[in-house]
């Protein structure tokens, strides 16, 4: 008993501010799931490590890509010092001259050989190391395609939980303003302290608990007046009968 007097219709009214406390208490703790969640696909090892292998990827093409450039350069000066021989060997009468340059031709066009196999070495590898970086690089970026879609899902199910909490508290406040003064804060005081401020008796049983009150506890609840502020033996919320209560 705690001395209140209010209209059982007026207590009644204690349920809905349960309810809606109970579901803004259910929106948050989803909203805090949500959240870790989302934390969790920021630092997704998977993701960072898909990012890593494609970046070393594009690091190996750009190295056989210099690799192929700088043997594709070593060709095309060799080809030049030909050319240039040959136009020197045509001018030239001199025999020691003309041996020389015929030797040093032979010679960058075996070198031209030994390059063009080292090029055709390197055009595979460039090729496979490019199928590679593109591999990965499509890996990566699927990856972050669906992990930015189920980011933006869970995002959006936070803003509607976090309106609806709002829209909530808009309607509790208000209900809460209808109430008398002492009636509110009694269950604002009960359900700071043991989770529940009221519980619902129904066919002998406090919901807030779920234990059934004994057959003294149900009597002297009997014989209290309607009127009567009562709390439950059991949750130590507000005890709100009505005609479900089964009295």
């Amino acid at each position: 008993m705690t001395g209140l007097s209010v209209s059982p219709d007026i207590q009644a009214r204690l349920l809905d501010v349960k309810d809606m406390d109970t579901e803004m208490i259910v929106a948050r703790r989803r909203i805090s799931e949500l959240s870790n969640e989302v934390d969790a696909l920021e630092s997704d090892d998977a993701y960072h490590q898909l990012v890593r292998e494609a970046e070393n990827a594009a690091d190996r093409v750009d190295d056989v890509t210099r690799e192929k450039e700088h043997v594709t350069a070593d060709i095309e000066v060799a080809h030049a010092r030909i050319v240039r021989d040959r136009e020197r060997e045509a001018a030239s009468s001199d025999t020691k001259e003309l041996v020389a340059l015929e030797s040093e031709i032979s010679s960058l066009e075996r070198r031209i050989e030994m390059l063009k196999e080292q090029q055709g070495e390197i055009l595979e590898r460039w090729k496979a190391a490019t199928a590679d970086r593109e591999r990965l690089m499509t890996e990566r970026d699927a990856f972050h395609e669906r992990r930015s879609e189920t980011q933006a899902k869970l995002r959006s199910e936070i803003d509607a939980k976090t309106t609806r909490i709002a829209a909530v508290e808009s309607d509790r406040a208000r209900l809460i303003a209808e109430l008398p003064v002492e009636l509110v804060e009694l269950y604002e005081r009960q359900r700071e302290r043991y989770g529940v401020g009221a519980s619902l008796l129904t066919r002998g049983i406090s919901t807030a608990s779920g234990v059934e009150l004994t057959p003294y506890q149900l009597d002297v609840v009997k014989n209290a007046d309607p009127f009567e502020v009562l709390m439950c033996p059991d949750s130590n919320a507000i005890l709100i009968r009505t005609a479900e209560s089964g009295l």
